[in-house]
């Protein structure tokens, strides 16, 4: 027969010898019995069962007495619950002690045993829960030591007055890296010739000079170019035009093939003209022929197949300087001023104030992480070699920087970080150095979509202020200078148009000053376009028997005096009224 409580198999026995639950419990004679379920006995499982052998309830073990013994369940049953017996001293040890259900003295009744206690099969001892309790508290344990190895400074830096002021600055050394690499591969990947032809226009909108329109002296408001020059043949060729909005006044043709220049002015002459290079240097003291050997060169260095074998060392060399930007941002000592919202051209910038003080041993650090890491750098051991076989070591440099600096002076400056740790503005007061001085230099990055994308430097001591801005955004790029002292003052700009990778447009190029005695206001547009070319549109064979401008004789002379003369009226569509009235028939201009 199975126990009804515990599942055990007690054969014929009364009662469970697992559990003590009675088998086949006679009804109750005088008291009702309480359902056993609703106060049931605590299952053994649910506590581990300690092996009776090791705790035995007797020295000798009773046998149990089955028939007139076993106690009547009814009216002399003990009640489950306050009322509960105590199964102590006479009840087998199943495990540990019954739990003391209320303060019922122990019941002493016979209980039966129905088998003894040395003979029941040994119990599975349960593993203790104390030893994964601590395992879990031991593995947290690590898990936190591990947590504040590495988040604790973390979690310091971020609390840290300086953490956002030296990320700003290493932000600049990451971006000048970045802007250096997308410049190079951008140059590597279009191809510069040395066969360039350059066409474009300058007209004049508005010029006044002291009050004098430009109008009242000059007709001619547009001047034309096209250029073509090839630098490594030194050969240049093309037009200039003078014009009236778009009709053409006067033109001049031209060709140089590096050792004479040739042209012509067909307006007012049939004749050609020549001039050696060298004649031309010794009147004008520009060296043309060494100017287009210096452009070949240049030319040649910007060529994408030369850009392409700098590529990695320029490359590296950036990576290098961005490292010893790393250092100075560790090095130099910071002081957060506060928090407030700086006014831009560009609207409001909430920004956090630092005061940061360079010293001699921060520029220091930072000049030798450099030298030390173009000289690790394999991309840079051939060049760090020629410096080498020059005398120049790296030891060399660090002791030559030393002494450049030794009797330097901390520097101090303040400085503007965004939430974006990125720097926008930087500024020195002479007031740190000497508080008797007035004046200020700073340099503002408030650029909407880049910081670079919009700069501004300025200048202010006693009554001189300086300001230079510079715009870029989209495919217009806007630069304005202005300089002012007492009521003098300059201001000079101009606002570009990209039209594509080989043109721009100068929509507005202007300068404005009142300076002494000197008052005057141009506006100019101007236009321009590069492409490579093929072959010049002129020779030397379009210049037929050219006159030698430093040989001309009285005869050639002569014809030329008769042939400007005749063709004196093309003045007139180039000069205003009242000059060319002075010029002809010797008026006066007012």
């Amino acid at each position: 027969m199975f126990c009804t409580k515990c599942g055990y198999n007690a054969g014929t026995a009364k009662f469970c010898p697992k559990c003590g639950s009675p088998l086949n419990p006679q009804p109750a004679q005088e008291t009702p019995v309480q359902p056993v379920q609703e106060t049931p006995v605590q299952p053994v499982q649910e506590t581990p069962v300690q092996p009776v052998q090791e705790t035995p309830v007797q020295e000798t073990p009773v046998q149990p007495q089955f028939g007139a013994t076993q106690p009547q369940f009814g009216a002399t049953q003990p009640q489950f619950g306050a009322t509960q017996p105590q199964f102590g001293t006479a009840q087998p040890q199943f495990g540990t002690a019954q739990p003391q259900f209320g303060t019922v003295p122990p019941y002493t009744g016979d209980i039966p045993r129905y088998q003894p206690a040395s003979q029941m099969p040994p119990q599975p001892k349960k593993k203790k829960k104390w030893p994964i309790v601590v395992a879990v508290i031991a593995a947290l344990a690590a898990i936190i030591a591990v947590l504040g190895v590495i988040f604790v400074p973390k979690l310091k830096d971020s609390l840290s007055p300086d953490k956002h002021a030296k990320a700003a600055i290493k932000n600049l050394g990451s971006n000048f890296e970045q802007t250096v690499n997308n410049s190079i591969d951008n140059m590597s990947a279009v191809s510069i010739s040395d066969k360039n032809e350059i066409s474009g226009s300058i007209k004049i909108d508005t010029a006044t000079f002291n009050n004098q329109k430009y109008s009242d002296y000059v007709k001619a408001d547009t001047l034309s170019y096209n250029i073509q020059a090839d630098a490594s043949t030194q050969k240049i060729a093309g037009d200039v035009k003078l014009q009236s909005g778009s009709s053409v006044l006067l033109t001049v043709s031209f060709y140089s093939d590096g050792t004479n220049v040739y042209f012509k002015v067909p307006e007012f002459f049939s004749e050609s003209f020549t001039v050696s290079l060298a004649q031309l240097t010794d009147s004008t003291n520009i060296s043309i022929d060494s100017s287009l050997s210096d452009l070949s060169m240049y030319m040649s260095m910007f060529d994408s197949s030369s850009i392409d074998l700098y590529k990695e060392p320029i490359k590296a060399a950036a990576q290098c300087i961005a490292k010893g930007i790393d250092t100075f941002a560790e090095e130099c000592e910071y002081n957060k001023a506060g928090e407030l919202t700086y006014q831009t051209d560009n609207g409001e910038i909430k920004v956090t104030e630092y005061g940061v003080t360079v010293t001699k041993a921060a520029l220091t650090n930072a000049v030798n992480t450099v030298i030390d890491e173009l000289y690790a750098d394999k991309s840079m051991s051939s060049y760090m070699s020629l410096l080498t076989m020059a005398g120049v070591s790296q030891t060399s440099l660090k002791t030559e920087f030393a002494e450049l600096v030794e009797d330097m002076k901390p520097v101090k400056f303040n400085m503007y970080v965004d939430k974006d740790e990125e720097i926008v503005r930087v500024s020195i007061n002479a007031k740190d150095y000497d508080a008797s001085e007035e004046g200020i230099i700073a340099v503002s990055f408030i650029g909407k979509e880049s910081k670079l994308n919009h700069v501004v430097f300025e200048a202010e001591a006693d009554d001189t202020t300086m300001k230079y801005d510079i715009k870029s955004e989209s495919n217009k790029c806007v630069v304005a200078f202005e300089m002012s002292q007492d009521k003098e003052y300059i201001k000079a700009g101009l606002e570009c148009t990209n039209l594509g990778i080989n043109s721009v447009k100068i929509d507005n190029m202007y300068i404005n000053c009142d300076i002494d005695d000197a008052k005057f206001d141009v506006k100019l547009s101007v236009d321009s376009t590069q492409k490579e070319f093929s072959s010049l549109k002129y020779s030397s064979s379009n210049f037929a028997n050219p006159i030698n401008v430093n040989k001309i004789t009285e005869a050639q002379s002569y014809t030329l005096q008769m042939e400007l003369v005749q063709n004196i009226n093309v003045l007139s569509k180039i000069l205003s009224d009242k000059v060319y009235n002075q010029l002809i028939y010797g008026t006066s201009i007012n």
